[in-house]
């Protein structure tokens, strides 16, 4: 990496999850107009890995690859993902917080009526956090069927 810094190993263990959620449809979005209403939601939540999602967003145009060469570098791509960036709906860094904005995207969109989905990728170490699991018990008592938690387990 130029910018001299990153999660390089755990950016790593979640190009393959990526790459099926982006790429094989199952991932509902438009690049091109990342804010409509009735797309799909990624949350990364183990933002430390955030190089590896900017990798895809650049490569599905959500904007310039060129704007890769700017990480930790002053540009718009930090080590973490914030929601100032294309593609990205929730800023993320603090481990165990992704699950819980996750279910109330989730129920949100249920109780509008849409048809959204929201995927969350967690690391199996944020499994930890108690915050992780008041978010499953929050999902399930709510039938939150729209919610898709991923846990990258990478030991």
């Amino acid at each position: 990496m130029s910018a001299g810094k990153g999660h390089a190993g755990g950016s790593l263990s979640i190009v393959e999850i990526l790459v099926s959620l982006f790429y094989s449809g199952s991932l509902r979005f438009d690049s091109s107009d990342p804010g409509t209403v009735n797309r799909d939601r990624f949350i990364l939540s183990k933002g430390h890995a955030g190089i590896a999602l900017y990798a895809v967003l650049a490569d599905l145009g959500f904007f310039s690859k060129d704007e890769l060469k700017t990480f930790n570098r002053g540009g718009m791509l930090g080590e973490h993902p914030h929601r100032d960036i294309p593609g990205v709906e929730v800023s993320s860094g603090s481990l165990g917080h992704g699950l819980s904005v996750g279910a109330g995207l989730a129920l949100a969109h249920k109780l509008d009526g849409r048809d959204s989905r929201v995927y969350v990728l967690m690391g199996d170490g944020e499994c930890y956090e108690g915050s992780v699991w008041e978010a499953a018990m929050f999902a399930s008592q709510h039938c939150v069927s729209n919610l898709c938690a991923i846990i990258n387990r990478n030991h």
